[in-house]
């Protein structure tokens, strides 16, 4: 009897892992309107609070190509591309399941991929840190 109660017991733990595990899909129009290009007009965020515009001179543009895809462009210049993937995370902000961007970053502190909160608007786009004294960047959609 003590064998069949931890035979269940482990295929318990197993079936629950793999749900747990399994990501989770945000609304696929989301993926859509994400498409094109986005300009960072400000920062906001840290321990002080501070909120500060993109200096002038200066750009930060990032650019999703297509449903999984991205590039970083500073400057005129390439400094990140790869791929991106939407899911559902708790947000610190709501404290319910929102819409989460990763761009294949690991958090050194927790060593687990980094989720952004992602707002999106049909001309502007809010990435946010999902940890107390984080930052928000604000982007707007390039036309």
């Amino acid at each position: 009897m003590d064998m069949k109660v931890y035979f269940l017991a482990i295929i318990t733990f197993i079936t629950v892992g793999f749900y747990a595990c399994e990501k989770q899909k945000s609304d696929p129009n989301i993926e859509q309107k994400l498409i094109g290009k986005w300009d960072l007009k400000l920062s906001s965020g840290g321990f002080a609070g501070q909120t500060k515009p993109v200096e002038d001179g200066k750009s930060s543009v990032l650019v999703f190509k297509s449903k999984d895809t991205y590039q970083r462009i500073e400057n005129g210049k390439l400094v990140k591309e790869g791929k991106y993937v939407l899911s559902k995370a708790k947000s610190i902000y709501s404290g319910q399941l929102e819409t989460a961007i990763s761009f294949n970053e690991v958090d050194t502190i927790s060593k687990e991929q980094r989720k952004y909160i992602l707002g999106l608007r049909s001309d502007s786009l809010l990435i946010s840190d999902n940890y107390y004294d984080g930052y928000s960047m604000l982007y707007l959609r390039v036309k």
